[in-house]
């Protein structure tokens, strides 16, 4: 008896976008605003406010072939290519992906026929966020002889530590925070492991 199993999907996460949102929202919000206030004057006073008319005025002046009508037409096209390419492309993965054997997440024994989680259920994807392995990185430290605090940030490929000491040979801390969280991410099942790189102050 055979089953179709369907292939693994990559994982890949979009980014939050929260820049080009919020900048995008607040040019609409003021826009709104400013076509509200413009109606509430027009219905008081009779007459378009002076922020709405002059703008009207200079575009009904503007020719189409003119140099302000072909720099504003391409300004437009680019503000639009560019919120276009902010809403389709994605972003860099954001995690850090992790082997796993197969009884851990599936409930499988795990039999030796299962090579990998990619066999089982048709490949699921684990990962660990970057931020969960800063705090690893930075947590593994404070059990490290000589190490007096440590902050840790990492991206997809790399792992960097600010370490603080007492002591006066800070080589050999160094030595010794890297040697220890690079041992700690591989026993975490991180593939590949990130580079692990630290420096190291002297506390006074």
């Amino acid at each position: 008896m055979s089953t179709n199993i369907r292939p693994p999907v990559s994982m890949r996460r979009r980014p939050s976008r929260s820049v080009p949102a919020t900048i995008t929202a607040l040019l609409l919000l003021a826009l709104g605003v400013a076509l509200v206030w413009g109606g509430v004057v027009r219905l008081a006073q009779g007459g378009w406010p002076v922020f709405v008319t002059e703008p009207v005025r200079v575009l009904g002046e503007t020719g189409w072939d003119s140099a302000w009508g072909w720099t504003g037409a391409v300004v437009l096209l680019l503000i639009g290519v560019i919120l276009l390419l902010c809403g389709m492309i994605p972003g860099d993965f954001s995690a850090l992906p992790l082997r796993a054997k197969p009884g851990k997440l599936t409930g499988t024994s795990g039999s030796a026929e299962a090579g990998d989680l990619s066999a089982v259920r048709g490949g699921e994807n684990v990962v660990m966020s970057r931020r969960a392995v800063a705090r690893l990185a930075a947590s593994t430290c404070d059990h490290i002889d000589g190490v007096a605090s440590a902050s840790a940030s990492a991206s997809s490929r790399k792992v960097h530590l600010d370490v603080t000491t007492a002591l006066h040979d800070a080589s050999d801390v160094q030595h010794w925070v890297e040697d220890g969280v690079r041992s700690r991410l591989a026993a975490t099942g991180l593939d590949p492991v990130p580079e692990v790189t630290a420096s190291v102050r002297v506390r006074n």
